[in-house]
């Protein structure tokens, strides 16, 4: 798991038995990510009156002292959530959690700074492309410009695993119930990160690909969001939980409505679906004492996630994809620019997005390992291959059969097929060309801006037929 900020920034309706909550969104960023660097902070900028952006913070180098933003206060109610919550998770409160607040202008700074300390300017440049070329966003979609504007929709606080504190918004208090039961979900954080530790292995490893962060990111989110749920049921009157579901029926989202399908569906993963498998594993292998199980030995694919009988089994575990490095066979000028691995979460959105939601599930259902590489050449040129193994020849036939529908659901009859065997074909929409192959229990779907840079990129996978 990347290091970064357990906010509370995108209020998300969540309807649990009949009850709405309000959810914390964890400063990571949607979908895949990969080891980056992190930027040094200098110069002047005032939070208190002009705006910034991401690009403000990756390449304009502001300054400020976090350290001296904020206001340390004492809160009777802050300290009894405090207690309340550890009982409803059963794990002790260590040390008392440091509160502070600050204005809503530099929590918002401190969440962006989370996320770029993550994600430079050049990885976030690299998923742009593949987000780009795989159609999850559109060619005009600005990756920096939607982030931005989701993530600091709405602010309310954070936990920062690093200085161990729990920042909110000044003047907001804890006065209704729908501040208590979102701070539980806070405070589980720091019971979390005091006893298994957020910001270390197995919870925080740089070597994480995107859907091994995703399934880590869910355990810890899920189970926030189910001690949060626990904490409302055991300490909220009647009157106090209906305050909650009105104060959530009234909490409106717009910038996350209108962002791209993945990019919604991407946030709200590690709370809905993290929630079920939190559910799932105190159900099938004996409450709290199965999630600190996990939390020492988290699930490493969106797959364990979204089916807990299979983390428990170990059957969920993904398989090792090894890719052949192109770069050389592609000649000069060219570079592979981003690495990764798509999860059944993210094969499922793909489909759903483009044929329908019960072909998404169809597909990703069977997945078992995958690799995704995006390779940068001269001017616009580019080739991307993604290689995934399945459960089964019959589980890698569906996504096989079912990547023409993608296709068709994508560019309509701009896709024109040019040839095809039994076990390939090859399409082509604009000035892309997208090939399709399987072998066994594997596929490769491999896409290029010439025929002749597909072909060359093939021949580096012999085990795959021939585009015809």
């Amino acid at each position: 798991m990347k290091k970064g900020l357990y906010i509370m920034a995108l209020m998300v309706l969540l309807i649990i038995a009949g009850i709405a909550f309000i959810v914390v969104f964890y400063a990571t960023g949607p979908g895949s990510t990969t080891p980056t660097t992190t930027k040094t902070v200098t110069g002047p900028l005032d939070l208190s009156f002009k705006p910034f952006t991401f690009n403000d913070l990756l390449h304009g180098h502001p300054k400020v002292d976090l350290a001296t933003s904020g206001k340390r206060i004492h809160s009777a109610k802050f300290e009894q959530i405090e207690q309340q919550t550890s009982q409803v998770r059963g794990l002790p409160l260590k040390s008392q959690v440091p509160l502070v607040e600050a204005s809503e202008a530099v929590i918002k700074y401190q969440l962006i700074v989370g996320f770029t300390e993550q994600t430079s300017a050049k990885q976030l440049a690299a998923n742009q492309k593949v987000l780009r070329a795989m159609g999850l966003i559109k060619p005009t979609d600005d990756l920096e410009s939607i982030l931005t504007a989701v993530l600091t929709e709405q602010i309310a606080g954070s936990y920062d695993p690093e200085t161990k504190e729990i920042t909110i918004v000044a003047g907001k208090g804890l006065g209704n119930a729908s501040d208590q039961v979102t701070m539980s979900h806070e405070v589980t954080h720091a019971l979390q990160d005091q006893n298994f530790g957020l910001t270390k292995p197995p919870l925080q490893n740089d070597a994480y690909n995107g859907d091994e962060d995703t399934g880590v990111q869910s355990l810890i989110e899920g189970d926030a969001t189910e001690t949060m749920y626990q904490y409302a049921q055991t300490y909220l009157s009647v009157s106090q939980l209906m305050q909650v579901q009105q104060d959530s029926s009234n909490v409106s989202s717009p910038q996350l409505d209108k962002a791209p399908l993945y990019i919604q569906r991407g946030l709200l993963f590690p709370y809905s679906d993290g929630l079920t498998f939190i559910q799932g594993i105190k159900a099938q292998a004996g409450g709290e004492k199965a999630v600190n199980n996990a939390l020492r030995s988290p699930p490493l694919s969106t797959e364990q996630i979204m089916h807990p009988d299979r983390y428990l089994s170990g059957a969920g575990a993904p398989k090792t994809v090894a890719m052949p490095d192109l770069t050389t066979s592609l000649g000069q000028g060219w570079k592979r620019i981003d690495q990764d691995a798509l999860g059944e979460f993210d094969i499922g959105v793909w489909f759903e997005q483009y044929v329908n939601a019960a072909t998404g599930k169809l597909v990703g259902d069977g997945w078992a390992g995958n690799s995704i590489e995006y390779y940068q050449g001269p001017a616009s040129n580019y080739t991307m291959p993604i290689m995934t193994v399945w459960d089964s020849t019959a589980d890698a036939k569906e996504f096989f059969d079912n990547y023409t529908k993608l296709l068709d659901g994508r560019f309509g009859s701009r896709a024109k097929k040019l040839g095809s065997t039994a076990t390939s074909y090859i399409y082509q929409a604009g000035n892309v060309f997208y090939y399709a192959s399987i072998n066994g229990t594997s596929t490769l779907a491999l896409q290029a801006t010439s025929q002749q840079l597909l072909n060359t990129a093939l021949k580096n996978y012999p085990q795959m037929a021939a585009a015809q």
